[in-house]
């Protein structure tokens, strides 16, 4: 009998045995023939560090900016107009090649205007690139195309779309409800294209010559929601003349757009005219050394629009910092926040 018993519970451990064994294996046959795993996704980029520091500069020449300031910014910026031909892939491939691991694209939905034609021209619509336009689908296979080649970028990328379209002077600045779909929309291709190393930045111009109630008003308007925006942008440009901007006369707007949005905040563009620019330069060390939830700043001398437009009544914005070792001194010193 004990002999029986112990052959019995044998074989039912046996069976126990091959039927785990065997159950994976059913499921595996029993699934459809068409399933297939879902394949490995990369690991999204972490926007690591308190504080980093970008030039709008030709990442070809990124060594003669870094040795023109004595350092190398953590970020390299551009321009992108949906018309221009030249694919931004050139541009991504090269910052790869030099160890640049964040790039901000400022991304316009149009066909660049002459800026010597003025504000008002360059704020007429554009057919296909209107933000209605845009919200329909009309762009569609453009996007999803730059959606890839960002996609691919093996950093993070800070996609500055449709900047400062509180203002009058670019077309997008029209039809604020439009707008916000155009960007949900944009927002969400890039979803589906799976580019999650992209970071959406909500960019504003900061109006000084608006009471701020005013200007917050027209913001609220084109705001998309917390859930389309990592950050929020703002233009911070001492022009001089008649545009002359203390660093201390933007922080009340800045605080206002934390305050309001909730969201840490990137100076997408920043500079000074040359008069006066060693104590603008240290004020703006100030600031950003401060105010942890300012999360970037990205030095700008390209030239500009609106001192194409002003003429002599703003101030001088055609030095080199990389050519002025003084103001060079306190960049590299900016520089160092996000290095330390």
């Amino acid at each position: 009998m004990r002999s029986l018993a112990l052959n019995l519970g044998t074989a039912v451990v046996t069976l126990l045995l091959l039927g785990t064994l065997t159950f994976p294996a059913s499921r595996i046959l029993t699934a459809p023939l068409d399933a297939t795993p879902e394949p490995a996704r990369a690991a999204t980029p972490v926007d690591s560090g308190r504080f980093f520091f970008g030039a709008y500069a030709n990442p070809w020449h990124l060594g003669v900016w870094t040795r023109g300031v004595g350092a190398r910014p953590q970020l390299l910026a551009k321009f992108q107009s949906f018309a221009q031909r030249r694919p931004v892939g050139d541009f991504l491939g090269r910052c790869e090649r030099d160890g640049v691991r964040r790039v901000l694209i400022s991304w316009e939905p149009w066909r660049p205007v002459p800026a010597s034609l003025g504000g008002r021209a360059q704020g007429e619509p554009q057919f296909g690139y209107r933000n209605v336009d845009i919200a329909s689908g009309a762009q569609d296979g453009y996007i999803r195309g730059f959606a890839r080649a960002l996609r691919g970028f093996r950093g993070v990328v800070y996609l500055r779309y449709a900047h400062e379209m509180n203002g009058f002077w670019y077309p997008w600045s029209r039809d604020s409800r439009a707008y916000v779909r155009a960007w949900r929309h944009v927002v969400g291709m890039f979803r589906a294209e799976g580019a999650r190393n992209v970071r959406f930045v909500w960019s504003v111009n900061p109006s000084l010559y608006l009471p701020r109630a005013q200007w917050l008003r027209r913001l609220e308007h084109f705001w998309p929601g917390r859930s389309y925006v990592d950050y929020v942008g703002s233009t911070v440009i001492n022009f001089g003349g008649v545009k002359h901007y203390t660093v201390a006369r933007f922080k009340p707007s800045l605080r206002l757009l934390r305050r309001t949005f909730h969201t840490p905040l990137i100076l997408t563009e920043t500079n000074t005219e040359r008069h006066g620019r060693v104590s603008w330069l240290r004020q703006l060390e100030r600031l950003v050394a401060r105010n942890p939830w300012i999360r970037g700043a990205v030095w700008s001398q390209l030239p500009s629009r609106s001192k194409a437009q002003a003429g002599r009544k703003v101030g001088n914005l055609s030095w080199d910092v990389t050519r002025d070792p003084p103001a060079a001194r306190v960049v590299r010193q900016i520089i160092g926040i996000g290095s330390g």
